[in-house]
């Protein structure tokens, strides 16, 4: 843990950890590197055990396959595939800032919003988004 040596009120400020930030920076480099070590062998996965028993694509359908065209930087197909996750994907600049300030400042994490209409636009997204998903059949 980083301590600023600069007291104030007398009292030594402890920074936090940058959880997310970190997070964010590890999950890409393992996309990235997957994502090239798949492309390159040709590499099979196993198919959707949702689909498999329903004939339907699940919520998350598609993400495989967006994260490979991300890893190849092929942002068209990405969207393709899983539109929701490219959005995400695009919004991680943001929070990556604001979690490198928010434990540069030693802040702690807010508490998550208790706000109906902000459950209610989240669930309508991923529904969406899986909805989008079973119409184009991927």
């Amino acid at each position: 843990m980083l301590v600023d040596r600069h007291a104030v009120g007398g009292a030594v400020k402890h920074r936090g950890f940058p959880w997310l930030a970190s997070g964010v920076v590890i999950a890409g480099i393992l996309m990235v590197s997957l994502g090239k070590v798949l492309n390159a062998n040709h590499l099979l996965l196993p198919p959707c055990i949702f689909r498999s028993l329903t004939g339907l694509p699940c919520a998350t359908c598609g993400l495989t396959r967006c994260g490979l065209a991300l890893a190849q930087g092929d942002w068209r197909m990405a969207f393709h595939w899983h539109p929701l996750a490219v959005l995400l994907i695009l919004c991680t600049p943001i929070l990556t800032a604001w979690d490198l300030r928010r434990a540069w400042r030693g802040e702690p994490f807010p508490d998550l919003p208790d706000s109906l209409a902000l459950r209610l636009v989240t669930a309508g997204l991923f529904f969406g988004a899986w909805a989008l998903q079973v119409a184009r059949g991927i």
